[in-house]
């Protein structure tokens, strides 16, 4: 031990028992001279190991042929004291966080003879300071950048963009789809397909590029020096196909797609808030277009988003007043010329939707995710009414009910109907739920398992403006459907088309022969009636009988001797 140890015994004392501590000395050249029993527990070497060694044997090899020792040697012959914090090399192999200092060992004439250095093992804490920034700054599911990260990243990129006038693309990502999955295979499912999309998504970046996830199935990517318009959408489409390939989910084959709005810094906008308030507008034109499509930002969403953010506000304050009413229309077998059925049908009586159709204010509500909130409450009013029908003596009534895909991939509306046919004493079997055509693809693929627990409970299910899509075939194979509503729009020119007779009558045996129920709706004429009794179809509704009445006339309609065809 030298003499720096040997001057003093209480140095000596606490040079040996210190154990927190790894403390040792080198001479000018970098030979160990003393080891202590710290340095020893953090290091692995013993004494014996190391004196005589250099202590580079102690650094990383990048941090050797950086020749740090050396470097550190000179500051602290220079300024009295180095102070270094870097990653260190047990005797093992394997790393570890240290800070330590550096001081010069003087003789009794002030000679440099030597260095002293004391550090610690600090890993512990590096890995509590990475998790904790982890968990500040990255999304806990995917393992990207969250939103605190993102907006910190965004206003420097934001700034370089302005000062540089570079071009830099926000991409709003949205998953079109998601909450289907979410709702029909559950939240694992749900959280298994963002991990996986998450994933696709930065295989397809740049090293440039910056990816965060904003909450829920919303995704953001900032492309800074964007050389071209066209850059933007050449990334926008390498992320849609990742997006559009099937996920593996739990042995599901999941498909979804993605939909993209995209804003530029700084021609759309030069700060964070307006550049994703334009990147929402594009990414919800591009929803309209569709989905699985990207879409720039342009001035002419501006104008629309202000139109759509007043019938928005107008729609929540008609809903939260329950400015609607149902109306009903009958359905008349016939086989026995009597009303069998009664469609309960949505109508809406605010003064802001004056002139609107109910498939637009339909429209609006599913896109602003508002439509559940109505659906249920056209359901409870429905079953009200058909319970006040029951005990007047109208026992054979069922009563028809629209859904929409959201409602159908919910897995919230078996429970609710339950609720429903508990609380009125009916039965499930009093109830047909029709989905349309243009829904039902969608409901193929997230919404299966909930229609078959519907139908399970012996709820009918009717595939409605059927013929009208290119795949209803193969929804009569895949879905668990009870019955058919022939669209209207073959009925046109009938009976006189003799095409147009033999696709009816064609579909008419085809459902048949499946065993479904088939009703023509939109019947207006006797001629057109006449024509769908002599071709076996099941029953009918439309003008011819009836159209759709309030719950009050319908009540009067039917117990005033109206329940058989004239």
């Amino acid at each position: 031990m030298d003499n720096f140890i040997d001057s003093s015994s209480l140095l000596k004392e606490i040079y040996n028992s210190t154990y927190d501590y790894g403390i040792f000395t080198f001479n000018l050249d970098g030979k160990i001279t003393s080891w202590n029993v710290g340095a020893e527990r953090i290091m692995g070497f013993s004494s014996k190991e190391m004196i005589g060694r250099s202590t580079a044997i102690m650094f990383t090899p990048e941090d050797r042929a950086r020749n740090e020792l050396q470097q550190e040697m000179n500051i602290a012959r220079t300024k009295g004291r180095a102070e270094d914090y870097r990653w260190h090399m047990r005797k093992d192999g394997s790393r570890f966080w240290a800070d330590g200092v550096l001081t010069m060992i003087r003789d009794a004439a002030g000679q440099q003879t030597g260095y002293l250095k004391i550090l610690r093992d600090i890993t512990d804490r590096k890995i509590t300071e990475a998790e904790i920034y982890r968990a500040a700054n990255n999304d806990r599911l995917t393992g990207l950048a969250n939103r605190y990260s993102f907006e910190v990243h965004a206003a420097e990129l934001i700034a370089m963009a302005s000062r540089s006038a570079q071009r830099m693309a926000l991409q709003l990502i949205d998953l079109d789809h998601f909450k289907q999955v979410n709702d029909g295979l559950g939240h694992h499912a749900g959280d298994l397909l963002l991990q996986q999309a998450a994933q696709r998504m930065r295989e397809v970046l740049r090293y440039s590029d910056f990816i965060a996830r904003l909450g829920g199935d919303e995704f953001v990517v900032l492309q800074p020096n964007m050389p071209s318009m066209q850059a933007g959408a050449d990334l926008a489409n390498k992320i849609l196909k990742a997006l559009s390939r099937p996920f593996d989910i739990s042995g599901h084959a999941v498909q979804i797609s993605g939909s993209i709005g995209i804003a530029v810094c700084p021609h759309d906008a030069g700060d964070l808030d307006d550049l994703l308030k334009k990147a929402d507008l594009a990414l919800y034109r591009a929803k309209e277009e569709g989905k699985g499509k990207y879409h720039y930002f342009t001035e002419a969403l501006d104008s629309a988003a202000h139109k759509k953010t007043i019938e928005l506000a107008d729609l929540r304050h008609a809903i939260e007043k329950r400015d609607f009413w149902v109306e009903y229309q009958p359905k008349i077998s016939l086989k026995t010329g009597r009303t069998v059925g009664v469609e309960a049908l949505l109508r809406c009586s605010s003064p802001a939707f004056s002139g609107y159709m109910i498939e637009d204010i339909v429209d609006l509500a599913l896109d602003a995710g508002l439509m559940k909130d109505l659906s249920y409450w056209v359901l409870r009013e429905a079953f009200i009414q058909l319970r006040k029908w029951k005990e007047s003596g109208l026992s054979d009534i069922k009563l028809c009910v629209n859904l929409c895909s959201q409602d159908l991939t919910d897995r919230e509306t078996p429970d609710y109907i339950d609720a429903l046919v508990f609380e009125m004493a009916l039965q499930h079997s009093d109830l047909e739920i029709e989905l349309t055509e243009r829904q039902a693809l969608e409901i193929e693929k997230y919404g299966l398992p909930i229609l078959n627990a519907l139908r399970a409970r012996g709820i009918g299910i009717a595939l409605d403006d059927f013929g009208t899509g290119y795949s209803a075939l193969s929804y009569l194979r895949n879905l668990p459907v009870t019955a058919v509503k022939l669209d209207k729009s073959f009925l046109i020119d009938i009976p006189q088309n003799a095409q147009g007779r033999a696709v009816i009558r064609a579909v008419i045996d085809l459902s048949q022969a499946l065993g479904l129920e088939v009703i023509a709706e939109g019947v207006e004429t006797d001629e057109q009636a006449a024509f769908l009794k002599e071709s076996n179809c099941t029953s009918l509704q439309g003008f011819h009988i009836s159209r759709s009445l309030t719950a009050d006339r319908m009540t009067a309609w039917l117990l005033d001797g109206n329940r058989t065809a004239h």
